[in-house]
């Protein structure tokens, strides 16, 4: 008959094996050390106070030392799916935006693709306007209008896709007066506008005092002044007075969108500088240094594009 293992016998066994007595030690060492720290028994107590709170029995309350293996376990725990599966998820995650890029990329030569072939479609279905000689490569004149107030690189990009349209740009610039009655002053004036738009290597003609807000009239008088094949505008919806400002253009066929680019508006930048300034006055101050530079709380906000901001307004 087998005698049940006792206490002695266990003590006798990892006395006999160093490495067992090793473990036992530093497992000893490790419980008391900690089970003995001031945060574990503060953490432990808290604890016991909630469990307390709630109607928990005295005897199912936590003790140090369970608090301490139960913390130990789940760090091990943390430990080992870091060592096993952390690199694994780092790895897919790296091919995954890889991936990502190059299907990036592959949308960008589709648009391009698509917006070249708009290009053909348009130089091929618009009549030949030179008269004098159909030997002469024909001129296909593209309009489009905005505010373009404080340029910047979205204002050129829908420059230059409205020319890639076409062979002559010729640009509408919306007057002060019209743009304040739509959305407050401008921050810069028609003179200024207007230089920044003529600057542009992309345009080949600029068209001042041009209204805020399109109309059938005003459409009307730019295709017959200007001999304007297409207008061009973003491809946000422009709804004014629930009507679409270029209906009447698009009823005539004359009429083609381009993307907007995103990331960057007239408002946005304004906003930055707006911020900007805070911030600097805000350091100003807390350095003992704050004096009163000026107040930009007039400033009014406007947009790049005439009807709707055109290409990044």
């Amino acid at each position: 008959m087998e005698r049940p293992t006792t206490q002695a016998d266990s003590s006798c066994s990892s006395s006999s094996n160093p490495f067992m007595s090793l473990v036992l030690s530093i497992r000893e060492y490790f419980l008391v050390t900690l089970t003995t720290h001031p945060f574990v028994s503060t953490s432990v107590s808290k604890i016991n106070t909630v469990l307390l709170y709630v109607n928990v029995p005295e005897k199912s309350l936590l003790t140090n030392e369970e608090f301490v293996l139960s913390s130990t376990a789940v760090v091990v725990t943390l430990i080992i799916y870091y060592v096993l599966f952390g690199k694994r998820h780092r790895r897919k995650r790296k091919v995954l935006a890889e991936e990502l890029r190059v299907a990036q990329r592959q949308v960008h030569v589709l648009e391009e693709q698509l917006f070249n072939a708009k290009i053909e479609d348009i130089m091929a279905s618009t009549p030949n306007r030179n008269k004098s000689s159909s030997q002469q490569p024909r001129q296909i004149r593209i309009f489009m209008d905005g505010a373009f107030d404080v340029m910047h690189y979205g204002h050129m990009n829908a420059f230059r896709l409205g020319r890639s349209l076409g062979t002559y740009l010729i640009v509408g610039v919306n007057s002060d007066e019209s743009i304040k009655e739509c959305k407050g002053p401008p921050l810069m004036n028609d003179e200024e506008r207007m230089t920044m738009v003529k600057g542009c290597k992309f345009v080949d003609e600029v068209v001042p005092n041009c209204p805020y807000i399109m109309t059938s009239d005003y459409l009307d008088y730019i295709f017959e002044t200007y001999d304007v094949d297409y207008v061009v505008h973003g491809d946000d919806p422009c709804i004014v007075d629930g009507k679409d400002v270029y209906a009447s253009a698009k009823r005539l066929g004359r009429y083609r969108s381009i993307p907007r680019t995103e990331g960057v508006s007239t408002t946005e930048i304004v906003g930055r500088m707006l911020l900007m300034t805070k911030h600097h006055h805000m350091r100003h101050k807390q350095r003992g240094r704050g004096n009163s530079v000026g107040s930009l709380s007039g400033l009014s906000i406007t947009g790049g594009g005439g009807g709707g901001a055109v290409g990044g307004g």
